[in-house]
């Protein structure tokens, strides 16, 4: 090979390098490695009760927004039992969407319950156990694995917005008494399982009212599938507190209203009750309540920041086929 030609192939070699070098150098960056794609799940128990259902809607509506703003791509609604869409066709969803991260919110009481440790860590892919996968599929459930990485928020119970949602509802009731002579009955779902968080929850609230309050007298119901929705333990908390104060103000410490619940229960076990003229009583529900909707986006904040500061986009998700 020539001189000149070795030097224009050498010529032409060191051209190519510097096109290569510049096109790598000039492409658009694809964004900070942890710029991870987040779904946001909301989920709750699930019912028969339309008013229920609507009143769950309307929160996972008025929260979108502002989780979206906060970082989120995508925010979805499920439901645990009775109500569509379930969760496994929402995590199948964020999957179709490319979704990375997925921030569980589970709209519930209690983060210690049969519905969240034997139901939603499963039905969210955060538990695999292969004795408990079975039974849900034999109760008819509908299991998905996700390939997004999934992190949960806490309850309701986990922080001070239940209590201060009760003590203003307390309030109302009372109207304008000082609530010496006054007693509370709190009403709750229960749990056959974790009934002692169950208890741990009320006994909690109770003393927030007594603190907040000139309520010195407070006990608590169940009136869910612990008591196979019996009002008889109602009736029996409310005849008991009546010994003690002359009047009596029920509260339901139930995320939303269900007619089953708020009215053939509760309501039923206080017109059984002799001298019912003595109880007030409003079927009301936590929802609705502003101070709930601005919790629940202050801990998808908290979340979306915490897997952003993670490097979420950079860790793969596990691949479970």
């Amino acid at each position: 090979m020539s001189a000149v030609r070795s030097f224009t192939v050498l010529l032409l070699a060191a051209a190519t390098l510097f096109t290569a070098s510049c096109g790598r150098q000039s492409a658009a960056p694809s964004g900070p490695a942890n710029d991870a794609s987040i779904g946001v799940l909301i989920v709750a128990h699930g019912s028969k009760s339309s008013t229920w259902v609507n009143m769950v809607k309307t929160l996972a509506d008025q929260v979108r927004e502002p989780i979206v703003k906060a970082g989120a791509q995508e925010v979805r609604l499920a439901f645990i039992q009775e109500t569509k869409p379930d969760v496994a066709s929402e995590m199948r969803a964020f999957d179709a969407a490319g979704i990375k991260e997925v921030v569980v919110v589970p709209l519930l009481i209690a983060g210690e319950s049969t519905i969240t440790n034997d139901y939603l860590q499963y039905l969210t892919g955060m538990r695999t156990q292969a004795k408990a996968i079975k039974q849900l599929q034999n109760e008819g459930f509908d299991l998905y694995y996700p390939r997004a990485r999934v992190t949960m928020t806490p309850a309701l119970s986990d922080s001070d917005v239940l209590k201060k949602n009760v003590l203003r509802r307390v309030n109302e009731l009372k109207g304008e008494g000082s609530g010496e002579n006054m007693a509370v009955v709190l009403v709750g779902y229960g749990d056959k399982v974790y009934g002692q968080q169950a208890s741990e929850i009320m006994e909690g609230i109770g003393r927030f009212l007594k603190i907040k309050t000139d309520i010195d007298t407070v006990a608590y119901a169940f009136c869910g599938k612990l008591t196979d929705y019996s009002g008889e333990p109602v009736v029996k908390v409310i005849n008991e507190v009546l010994e003690l104060e002359p009047q009596v103000l029920v509260v339901p410490v139930l995320v939303g209203v269900d007619e089953m619940l708020q009215i053939n229960t509760i309501q039923a076990a206080i017109n059984a009750v002799g001298t019912s003229s003595k109880v007030r009583y409003k079927p009301d529900a936590v929802l609705p309540d502003p101070v709930v909707n601005e919790w629940v986006v202050g801990k998808v904040t908290e979340a979306v920041q915490r897997v952003r500061d993670a490097g979420g986009a950079t860790v793969p998700a596990p691949n479970r086929g």
